[in-house]
């Protein structure tokens, strides 16, 4: 009887370790993001917040990426399908998702959006559905409807109409940012689309570009004459954390575990939204928020697979080996 080789199961299961604490890092990093932004909101506007931000993050992870600090990105044959599926890319997890994401902090405070827009867990595992070939399961089902009663709930003690329409922003946030990872995941492998040129990619369009955008309408409020000190600080974190750290370990973590399973570490981007947010802002949630934020992680963590580790095997299978990046 022949057997069937072990070193490739464990370099897989060894692989996938890695790509959850990649996940996980990026996930704490990610937490940071919301309150950082409601810090700079005391002197910024939102797109302005993520232009800058995104700028500085932008020559980082280039001059990072030139001293071969981080591999460089794979430009070698660049035609127009691997083009476009680059630029949808960063049109969904890049300038889409972090307008979304700042204006919802704007409207919704720190607190509540960083609960709403980590439901790209949810999104993420029903999207895989369809596009990626995953197992349809009960347990998709069962936490799109706890992470709606949830996001309901979050919502409905909200001080006033634009607060309510900011969670709305934020859902806007989630599913373009779960069909990012999806998308990243079909993609990465066929089109060589390795994780520092989506970075690069997406840190144009939510950098320069957001930044022209916001010039054009903000004009001489763009960059204020006389910027709290926090507030630049505040930007320099976004810069360096969210905006280029937390990317880069997140494409490391989806090329290596599938989708749900990448979601289920950022679990952890709420809790440290909440953490950071309640120690610098003093926001708290009021106790129907609190359920229905705890709703809501309890929505991620079963459609992510944290809750049944069946499910987690089940749609570990790949659909574009292995997986992006």
């Amino acid at each position: 009887m022949t057997k069937t080789p072990q070193p490739h199961h464990h370099h897989t299961a060894a692989e996938e370790r890695v790509g959850l604490v990649y996940a996980a890092a990026a996930a704490i990093i990610y937490g940071a993001a919301y309150p950082a932004t409601a810090i700079a909101l005391a002197s910024f506007t939102p797109l302005a917040i993520a232009g800058i931000a995104c700028t500085i993050a932008l020559v980082l992870v280039v001059v990072l990426a030139w001293a071969r600090v981080l591999p460089r990105p794979g430009l070698e044959g660049m035609n127009g399908p691997r083009l476009a599926r680059l630029l949808t890319l960063s049109g969904l997890g890049g300038v889409g998702f972090i307008a979304a994401t700042n204006l919802a902090v704007a409207l919704s405070g720190s607190t509540v959006t960083g609960f709403v827009t980590p439901l790209y867990a949810v999104a993420a595992a029903v999207l895989a559905v369809p596009i990626l070939g995953e197992r349809l399961h009960w347990s998709s089902l069962a936490a799109f409807a706890v992470a709606i009663v949830g996001t309901a709930l979050l919502a409905g003690d909200l001080p006033d109409l634009d607060a309510a329409v900011g969670v709305g922003v934020a859902l806007v946030a989630a599913v373009l940012f779960g069909l990012y990872i999806v998308l990243a995941r079909r993609w990465a492998v066929p089109y060589r689309l390795d994780g520092t040129l989506v970075t690069i990619v997406n840190l144009i369009g939510r950098g320069p570009i957001l930044l022209a955008v916001e010039a054009v309408r903000a004009g001489g409020a763009l960059v204020p004459q006389d910027p709290d000190p926090a507030a630049l600080l505040a930007i320099l974190v976004i810069a360096i954390g969210p905006s280029s750290a937390a990317n880069l370990l997140l494409m490391a973590s989806v090329r290596r575990v599938p989708a749900s399973r990448t979601s289920a570490a950022l679990l952890l981007t709420p809790i440290s939204s909440a953490v950071i947010g309640a120690i610098l802002l003093s926001d708290h949630l009021a106790p129907i928020q609190l359920v229905g934020a705890t709703l809501i992680l309890v929505g991620i963590a079963v459609a992510s697979g944290v809750v049944g580790a069946r499910r987690g095997r089940e749609t570990a299978r790949p659909a574009a080996d292995p997986g992006p990046g």
